[in-house]
């Protein structure tokens, strides 16, 4: 089976391009002939390690080069006998369903919907197959664009599990020393819908001497996020996107993540994965997985008295906090990674070629 992946920049801070190195990765360890068509990227390499064909268009990234990008991917879906053409953004998927018109339907598409998104263009989500990677976002296909359910299939974002593989314990310490700061850790873009503000707020609330926090990301957000710890004197390391965050998740006390809108993040796997507490905004994808004083912590997204109140709850209360590290990081082994998604990824390619 021949796999086309299509997506935008190919890049080490980006969730998207997360998704998709993972489906790379593993999905060729399955079998499949996979290749990949991205106007370029810092992370590249992560391709090229699996052993995938890497196709670099930058007229990908320009409405006003429709033309040449389809001719292109015309010509790179029948130079390698592609059987799915499978994307990961709007404007990607209107290039792949063009090219299977041309074809006459003999390649499939396939589209993963990982954004909640606000434009409604009347010409995306028209895959053979629409993968929506929390309920939040599959009851935004079916109420905002009007798919059919039938076409939507339900498949959850995921991480590696090989990320952990040979460290010992991922659990934190099982009490906290009062006597030096706790380490936070918030990943993601600097936007405004990541809300790393309200963060910052919640850190003057509880206390700038009780806290060290670590944000990974980039972003336009960044100048302002950065004269708001200067002005307040918070105890705040600003770290650019990289390739392995496994030291700053080691090194963390509490993940968090104040996101106004989210439909299910790659920062709250993760951190599952590596046994950190977690808290998070109540909002869409985020309070599908975690469950309040279970798995997790959730606060009202936006206020920052309420985060405030979460971080303090953690940080005081032992039993509470390796509870929830615990259950969040047996949840996610057991239905977030590879091993649970791949092979759901692969009957979904096979149903299409049936089809």
């Amino acid at each position: 089976m021949n796999i086309l992946h299509m997506t935008p920049d190919f890049n080490y801070g980006d969730g998207r391009s997360y998704y998709v190195s993972l489906l790379i990765k593993y999905s060729g360890k399955a079998g499949l002939n996979l290749f990949l068509l991205t106007n370029g990227g810092d992370s590249i390499e992560r391709a090229v390690e699996n052993r995938i064909k890497v196709y670099k268009d930058k007229s990908l990234c320009r409405k006003t080069g429709f033309i040449k990008s389809l001719k292109n991917l015309r010509n790179i879906a029948e130079e390698n006998k592609i059987d799915i053409i499978h994307t990961h953004h709007r404007y990607y998927e209107l290039l792949a369903n063009s090219a299977s018109a041309f074809f006459k339907g003999k390649i499939k598409t396939a589209a993963t919907a990982l954004s909640l998104v606000e434009g409604k263009y009347y010409v995306e989500f028209k895959s053979d197959k629409i993968i929506a990677v929390s309920k939040a976002v599959k009851k935004m296909l079916t109420e905002k664009y009007s798919i059919d359910e039938k076409k939507i299939e339900l498949i959850p974002n995921f991480t590696d599990s090989e990320e952990v593989k040979g460290l010992t314990s991922h659990s934190n310490k099982k009490k906290f020393n009062r006597a030096v700061k706790i380490n936070l850790l918030c990943v993601g873009r600097l936007h405004k819908e990541k809300d790393q503000l309200t963060l910052l707020r919640a850190l003057k609330i509880s206390g700038r001497d009780k806290f060290r926090l670590t944000l990974v990301g980039e972003g336009n957000l960044e100048t302002a996020l950065k004269n708001y710890t200067v002005e307040n004197k918070l105890d705040v390391e600003f770290v650019k996107s990289c390739r392995d965050l496994s030291p700053y998740f080691i090194k963390s006390d509490i993940c968090v993540l104040p996101s106004r809108r989210d439909p299910f993040p790659g920062f709250m796997l993760q951190s599952g994965l590596y046994g950190k507490p977690f808290i998070g905004a109540d909002t869409d994808g985020i309070s599908e997985l975690i469950q309040h004083n279970k798995n997790g912590l959730l606060f009202r997204k936006g206020n920052a008295e309420d985060l405030s109140n979460a971080i303090l709850n953690f940080m005081i209360n032992d039993e509470l906090r390796l509870k929830c590290a615990g259950n969040l990081h047996n949840e996610v082994l057991k239905n977030y990674t590879e091993k649970k998604i791949i092979p759901r990824i692969i009957t979904l390619y096979e149903n299409l070629i049936k089809k």
